[in-house]
Parts: C-alpha cells; structure tokens; sequence
C-alpha cells in the first residue's frame, strides 16, 4: 500500500452544466482520483464520457460543481478566476490538441514560452530550449515558425513546451493524435521520461490510442461522467513488456479495454 501523499487528489468531482434547453448536462459525476508523483495516468473512453471535463478541472481551466481538487498542495476548486491562472503558470505543463503555439514566435521560443512571460533573458533559458528540441529531433527548427512546420512537428513543439518549465502536473490532451507512428513513440517517450526523472511530476493523458494508453501506470476508462473500470499498469510490469515489445503491451490493454462496460 502507498504511504506517499498524493500530487493530485480529487474527492466527489461533479461538473453539471444548462445545454440551453434548461437541461441539465451531466459531464462529471462524483469522481474519486488520486495520481502519485513520478505517475502516469491515461484517461480512456468515449466521446462524451468526461475525459477533457477532468483535464480542464485539473488544470485549474474549470472549476467543478461540487467537490474537492487538490493538486500539488494546493486546493484549486477553492480558487477564483485570477488565482487558478497564477497556478496554471506555476505548476501545470499543457499538451493540447490543437497545439496553441504562438504563431509570431519562432520554435524554440515557444518551447522557453514559460521563462519569456516571466521576463527572462534568453542565455537563461534557450540553451535549455534546443537540448528539448533536439531531444524531440527538431534541433534544426529552432529559429522557424509554427506556420513552417507539419501538424506533427507543431504537435512535438508544444510537448516541448510543455515539459520545459518541470512542471508538477503534465496534462497531456491526445498528444499522438498528429504523429507518425515513429514520433508517437519518440513524444510518449519523453512523457514518460519527464515523469520518470524524480522531479516530483506526475501526468493524467486523455487519449483514444491504446499504444499510447499502454505507456501509462495505470489506465482509468470513463463513461458518461463516471469511473468504470481502471488498469493498473505497474513499472515492473511496463518494464517486463519492453524487454517484450510494445505489441504485447498493447494487446494486453486492449484486452481489458473490451472488458470495461462503456
């Protein structure tokens, strides 16, 4: 049994919102999660089921209905507007979808974004920027813009960014669904090794791929807003299937998948 205190707790989490018809949407309904420090969590399900709902609540984007959201020792479902964007600065790493690069910014300040806002001159903090970049094979792209690169380029750069600042929460929303199956590995790679490298970060990914769900701890599924099953993902476990490869991985995750009622 775990004696450590949890990075992110989340106790009886609700998110109702009115669908204009004077309905009431149920998007959450009374989670219970904790995810561990040096943990990855993947979020499975379908459409609907609540899975960008709990990654907005945990990065302080939402606030829930009811319920308690503590991440990194401070309690964000008690916190206004300006405060959970002071904590999202502070403490959250965001991989979106839609990658939300800075069009007028070149590569690698996209990737030091974190030290720019906060007035840092750039010796301080490019160096650092292109040892990412060069880890994520986009050392040469460093002076380009965004609008110079592929999708799955653009979508390595945010994961870049992301990771840049360490982080206590890494939030990663698909972060493979623009990639090749080469540079799905290289970025679930780095996800892993930044939650890995005990700086005290732990991650909750949502994703509809399997492969990458199987880089994880442990792998919750949702459905209509509830916990329905949950995969626990062991790192002896996941270091037992490397020396086996990833489809045996893969397989196993998908096996349970079907096992979970959606």
């Amino acid at each position: 049994m775990r004696t450590d205190d949890p990075l992110v707790s989340v106790k009886g989490a609700s998110r109702h919102y009115a669908d204009g018809t004077h309905n009431r949407k149920i998007a959450l309904n009374g989670i219970d999660l904790e995810i561990f420090q040096n943990e990855l969590v993947a979020v499975v399900g379908p459409s609907g089921s609540g899975k960008s709902t709990l990654l907005q609540l945990l990065g302080g984007i939402d606030s829930p209905t009811r319920g308690d959201i503590e991440v990194a020792g401070h309690r964000i479902s008690a916190m206004d507007e300006k405060k959970r964007t002071l904590f999202r600065r502070s403490h959250v790493g965001f991989i979106f979808q839609a990658f939300h690069l800075v069009p007028s910014m070149t590569v690698a300040e996209n990737v030091g974004l974190s030290a720019i806002v906060s007035d840092k001159k750039a010796a301080c903090w490019k160096a650092d920027a292109l040892i990412l970049l060069d880890q994520l094979g986009l050392y040469e792209y460093a002076d380009k813009f965004p609008e110079q690169l592929s999708g799955g380029q653009r979508q390595r750069v945010a994961v870049g960014r992301a990771m840049f600042s360490k982080p206590s929460l890494i939030l990663a929303d698909e972060p493979t669904g623009s990639l090749d199956s080469k540079n799905r590995d290289v970025v679930l790679g780095l996800i892993r090794a930044a939650i890995d490298d005990g700086i005290r970060t732990g991650g909750l990914m949502v994703t509809h791929d399997l492969h990458a769900a199987g880089y994880a701890d442990r792998i919750v599924a949702l459905s209509d807003g509830t916990i329905v099953g949950q995969l626990d993902q062991t790192a002896a476990g996941r270091e037992h299937d490397s020396e086996r490869g990833a489809t045996h991985r893969e397989e196993r995750v998908r096996s349970w998948f079907a096992s979970v009622p959606l």
